[in-house]
């Protein structure tokens, strides 16, 4: 899953990106004005937004753009601000969650992942193909399938906008760390790969624009 991190505190940033680098593709950026570009270019499960910017208030605005341009994407909003009316008037924004400074990793990871889960819903049946969206698993005639992290990656996308015919672009934006060193033949390449483990039924290819699952 590709997430999108605002913040302005260096410190905080540098340390969430490598923090969250791991687990995630991490794009992470000090204003809001890049926050809107990468919304632009990207698509993302999750952001994660600092409430404030250079002491102003800017989550209404971010949240806002985000929202219009990804509807699917879930915002966790990280803020120093922490009364019950901080966290209300942040909701009522348009945030998914509110988490107040300073915070626990853990605690931070397990809320992302608490936003992938209420954005992407829970089991789903394909033929013999069953997969969690919760747990993130998959299995074919009930026997676990081991997939890379791309693969994992392109399929839970794909999922994530079911019904949607999703270009290689998009997905090359949603799963690769750096989208410009991939071609368009890497993406068809990958999707053979799942394809093969999964049975071809799974994700349609629709000439000239791209791939899309019908559920």
């Amino acid at each position: 899953m590709r997430i999108l991190i605002a913040e302005d505190e260096k410190e905080l940033l540098e340390l969430l990106r490598i923090s969250l680098g791991s687990e995630f593709v991490v794009d992470a950026v000090g204003d809001i004005e890049s926050a809107k570009a990468f919304v632009d270019g990207f698509s993302y499960g999750v952001a994660l937004y600092d409430r404030g910017f250079s002491g102003v208030d800017m989550a209404k605005e971010l949240i806002s753009y985000t929202k219009n341009k990804q509807p699917q994407c879930a915002v966790l909003l990280l803020s120093a601000m922490s009364t019950v009316d901080d966290k209300v008037e942040g909701l009522e924004f348009g945030a998914d969650d509110y988490l107040e400074k300073p915070f626990d990793i853990k605690e931070l990871k397990a809320r992302i992942y608490a936003l992938s889960r209420r954005f992407s819903g829970s089991k789903i049946q394909l033929g013999d193909i069953e997969i969690d969206m919760d747990k993130k698993t998959v299995a074919k005639d009930g026997a676990p399938v081991a997939m890379s992290r791309n693969e994992h990656s392109l399929l839970f996308y794909l999922l994530s906008r079911k019904q949607e015919v999703v270009s290689r672009e998009e997905i090359m934006d949603a799963i690769y760390e750096r989208p410009s060193d991939v071609t368009q033949n890497a993406v068809d390449e990958l999707v053979a790969r799942v394809r093969k483990k999964l049975g071809f039924a799974v994700m349609k290819t629709v000439k000239t624009r791209g791939y899309t699952i019908e559920i």
